[in-house]
């Protein structure tokens, strides 16, 4: 076992090594300090330990000088070099210690208590979870409807936003967020439509991370909507908008629904459920199933199998959450798919968007979650085994 003489220290630099910061590059920071040190021949004055998490992962990577207890936020190897020789700069700073008090500084946010210390009412909140869009409109869309949702939820109950991938905040900084307003317990729920990776992997993953930083907050995960009743409910009525009546009977009309396609076979296999039912639910000799991307049948061959199949009207039937990206995609197809076939009428309805049927399964899923009997836990349960056995490296899911 090492032994240090630490007869002549003056400073000991504590460099968090938690997961985040290792994310972030906290092994480079703790070798740039060494070096630094041993360049300046400061071996004896100033002692290094790697720690684990200290709550500030949005500022990776953090490193503490003690005793002065100056907390910095390195995010250059300038910044990590400048500690030793105690000349940082200023936006670099997030705690100095005044009069016996640690002081944060104005550009940084609350810290987290990783440790409950006192106890009391516990402290619930729903952090919903969108996917996220390249479009924002798609993700103003999601916060309006968790917007519209907050007067039917407990007013005792914290609720958030966050996105999955190409919006802010992301489910790291959402649970930050909640903890931040004094949280007990994290309440995860999807804004999801099948349960694929995003919902198997890509989510679990986070919330798992999160209880490795604070072992004292309880979190759980809601479901994902999937094959729920209420869905069929606002498929109606988007078919009913543009003029689709359901009692009568439509011998030459061909329903095409169309999702957003994805690597994951079960999820597949739900989507084609739910077009069988549909059919089931609805007087048209033809419903067929298509994805934008990443799978086929395509659209293009949906269609084209809709006329082959004798429709004389086709009926584009999104099955997607919010506008976004694929959407406005799916309004130039239908645009061409005119022009291409001249003798068939085709018309694209519309997406779920504030239905409030939407706004049911979703407060049915947080309730699910709030009292324990949520698959979403079976979810994290099986991804934990998965990580044991394949591994899982923590990233953060933007592209």
């Amino acid at each position: 076992m090492t032994t240090w003489n630490l007869t002549n220290m003056q400073r000991h630099l504590l460099i968090c090594n938690g997961a985040t910061c290792m994310g972030a590059g906290a092994e480079e920071v703790t070798k740039q300090i060494r070096d630094e040190i041993r360049k300046s021949r400061l071996d004896e004055n100033i002692h290094t330990s790697r720690t684990r998490c200290n709550g500030r992962c949005k500022d990776k990577c953090v490193v503490i000088d003690y005793p002065k207890g100056t907390w910095y936020s390195v995010q250059a190897e300038q910044t990590a070099r400048s500690i030793v020789h105690e000349n940082v700069e200023e936006q670099a700073v997030i705690y100095t210690m005044q009069d016996g008090e640690r002081k944060r500084s104005e550009h940084r946010i609350k810290g987290i208590e990783k440790y409950k210390k006192e106890k009391g009412t516990v402290k619930k909140a729903i952090l919903f979870v969108g996917h996220g869009s390249k479009l924002e409109a798609g993700n103003e869309e999601v916060r309006k409807f968790v917007q519209q949702m907050r007067p039917m939820i407990d007013s005792s109950l914290l609720v958030e936003t966050c996105f999955l991938e190409f919006a802010s905040p992301d489910i790291e900084d959402g649970i930050h967020h909640c903890i931040e307003q004094g949280a007990d317990e994290v309440h995860v729920i999807p804004i999801i439509l099948l349960h694929a990776g995003h919902s198997k992997m890509h989510i679990p993953a986070e919330i798992e991370h999160a209880k490795e930083h604070f072992p004292d907050i309880r979190f759980t995960y809601g479901q994902t909507i999937g094959i729920h009743e209420e869905i069929f409910e606002i498929l109606s009525s988007r078919l009913m908008e543009i003029g689709f009546n359901p009692d009568e009977k439509h011998d030459d009309t061909a329903i095409l629904l169309i999702a957003r396609g994805g690597s994951d076979p079960y999820a597949n296999g739900d989507f084609y459920k739910i077009s069988r039912l549909l059919w089931e639910k609805h007087n048209v000799p033809i419903v067929e199933s298509a994805f934008m991307g990443v799978t086929t049948p395509t659209v293009e061959q949906g269609i084209e199998r809709c006329v082959k199949l004798g429709a004389k009207k086709i009926i584009m039937l999104p099955y997607f959450l919010f506008t976004g990206i694929l959407m406005e995609r799916m309004h130039k197809m239908a645009t061409q798919f005119t022009s291409q076939y001249p003798d068939i009428t085709i018309e694209l309805a519309g997406y779920f968007g504030y239905h409030p049927k939407l706004k049911t399964v979703l407060l049915e899923r947080m309730q699910q979650a709030l009292d324990g009997t949520s698959t979403g836990m079976q979810d994290l349960e099986n991804f934990r085994k998965y990580a044991e056995e394949h591994g899982y490296e923590h990233h953060h899911h933007h592209h």
